[in-house]
């Protein structure tokens, strides 16, 4: 499996063998660039793809044997929220929203909520910063922790699920997911439903991906998303696909034991 532990070593050898040949051949140092901006590629690569593994392992998808999928929502609560979850408790199912601590505050009543009704309440960052990513390691803790102390407040159980904003991983973002004991969450049906103003081609995009072991990923965020979520929750029942929780289809907890 292609990992940075992996591609820094193999890096690693490939300098050195360039500077061993470079030492009696005198190599351009075209050689020198070339390499790293291979590596730089891979790096990026491993960085934006969650399902990748690169950094860390996260759970994207489950069982293609099952007929189960879940759904996760990320950059809630806000104020429409609750249509959403109106939409999942007249199906009948449970979903899994990933939390910005900062949105939270004076929204406390739609995390009691979502806890109440059986979903799942995740960690998604307290700031969500557009540059989260560059954040040192002692920043990101205080960051992601305050968002944990948030959830525990409001609806009494200590969190064990983390997604990365906007997907993006690090080495300093895997060292904060091995710290605090985290199950990383990703996805690999990603809906785009932020930037494809088109509902069409948006729920096309969807349906061509949703098979089983599908992890949707949604944003109860985005204008209209219920009407969305009313035409996914059909498609499912009708290529009998049973929506499941993120703890059913990995088999892993979402909170700490009490």
């Amino acid at each position: 499996m292609l990992t940075f532990r992996n591609t820094a070593i193999v890096y690693i050898f490939l300098v050195l063998g360039l500077m061993g040949y470079d030492y009696q051949h005198e190599l351009s140092v075209w050689y020198y660039l070339l390499s790293f901006l291979a590596v730089s590629l891979v790096v990026s690569w491993g960085c934006y793809f969650i399902q990748s593994g690169f950094f860390l392992k996260a759970y994207c998808g489950g069982d293609e044997s099952k007929n189960q999928v879940a759904l996760t929502f990320d950059d809630g609560p806000c104020d429409q929220t609750h249509v959403v979850l109106d939409t999942l408790k007249r199906h009948g199912v449970k979903a899994a929203f990933f939390c910005i601590g900062k949105n939270i505050p004076g929204r406390e009543n739609i995390l009691k909520r979502m806890a109440e009704e059986g979903h799942i309440v995740g960690n998604h960052s307290w700031s969500h910063s557009n540059v989260i990513d560059f954040y040192p390691f002692n920043k990101l803790m205080s960051d992601v922790s305050k968002t944990d102390d948030i959830i525990f407040d409001v609806i009494r159980k200590k969190n064990r699920l983390f997604r990365p904003p906007y997907g993006v991983t690090t080495p300093i973002i895997a060292r904060l997911v091995k710290a605090k004991k985290y199950a990383v969450i990703g996805w690999n049906v990603r809906s785009y439903d932020t930037s494809i103003k088109s509902r069409d081609r948006l729920l096309k995009r969807i349906f061509t991906q949703m098979k089983n072991g599908s992890v949707i990923l949604l944003h109860d965020t985005t204008p209209g998303i219920e009407i969305v979520l009313e035409k996914v929750l059909e498609r499912a029942r009708d290529k009998n696909l049973k929506v499941v929780s993120i703890e059913e289809l990995f088999g892993i907890k979402a909170y700490e034991p009490a």
